[in-house]
């Protein structure tokens, strides 16, 4: 998520809770109505704060209908993927995809000690693929994450033929080789 869109949700957020406490304390106590009533009625009878608040009103209502359709568009990708041919059609699930993505982790013997994948979409039909990684301590992580995000962008391309925009390779931790020693 962008800065420009965190800051936005910060504001939105603050905007809200603002008005949730203001809503508690006029439900508490109804002189606190009142007294909030008048205020507003003193402000909104300028002609310039009017148009003040007629403008900050709208702006939190597309801000609002704006959080609405990201959320909506933003979410988890369909279920399938869907590959037409001349014979029929051939769907592709988002397990499948990540199933993969695991695989070729897990075989590329790059030092990955478990890992877990989300599969996102992406523009004009393409996906992108992430990969949270526990490593081992003797692993060149730069270099070796490069070789991972490499086979895996080939690996979904060659074996479901869906476009990868992007891989994203996160290292959450690295662990040391631990050596047990027999007596």
């Amino acid at each position: 998520m962008n800065r420009l869109i965190r800051f936005a949700l910060i504001f939105y957020a603050f905007a809200l809770s603002v008005f949730s406490v203001i809503s508690i304390i006029v439900a508490l106590n109804r002189s606190m109505l009142e007294a909030l009533y008048f205020v507003l009625y003193g402000f909104i009878s300028t002609a310039s704060f009017k148009w003040i608040i007629i403008v900050f009103s709208g702006f939190l209502f597309l801000f609002s209908l704006s959080i609405l359709v990201y959320g909506l568009q933003s979410g988890r990708m369909h279920k399938t993927r869907v590959r037409s041919n001349d014979i029929g059609s051939i769907d592709i699930g988002v397990d499948a995809i990540e199933n993969i993505v695991l695989n070729t982790a897990k075989t590329s013997q790059c030092g990955i000690k478990t890992a877990k994948a989300r599969v996102y979409p992406a523009r004009n039909g393409r996906i992108r693929a992430e990969l949270s990684a526990v490593l081992y301590s003797d692993v060149e992580i730069p270099a070796m994450m490069a070789k991972v995000q490499d086979k895996i962008k080939k690996d979904i391309e060659r074996y479901s033929g869906i476009p990868v925009d992007k891989v994203v390779v996160k290292v959450s931790r690295v662990e040391n080789i631990t050596t047990k020693v027999e007596r």
